[in-house]
């Protein structure tokens, strides 16, 4: 096996074959410092995501909750014909695979 001799960035101690500084702890694996910078870039793009489904709700999540019954009454009807509408798209989908396989 072959030992790894890392100097660490922050107080100077060589430390050999470890993760971690034996005098403060500081992180020394490439390695792991990648893994949690990959982390937390996941983390921000969830994030990111989050706020735009927030801030640019759809059509229906927009008036599904509307004041007055009448619109309240119209996004269901149309999200209604939409799912119907989905469902048989889906259906002819399914049956043009299955005719062709």
């Amino acid at each position: 096996m072959v030992s790894r001799n890392i100097k660490c960035p922050n107080c100077g101690v060589y430390n050999t074959n470890r993760d971690y500084c034996s005098e403060c702890n500081t992180l020394l694996s490439y390695k792991k410092r990648r893994e949690l910078a990959h982390k937390k870039e996941q983390e921000a793009r969830l994030d990111l995501r989050r706020l735009e489904k927030k801030n640019n709700p759809s059509f229906f999540e927009k008036y599904e909750a509307h004041r007055f019954w009448m619109v309240r009454a119209f996004v269901k009807v149309i999200k209604s014909i939409w799912m119907a509408v989905m469902a048989v798209g889906i259906f002819i989908a399914w049956l043009i695979a299955a005719i062709a396989a």
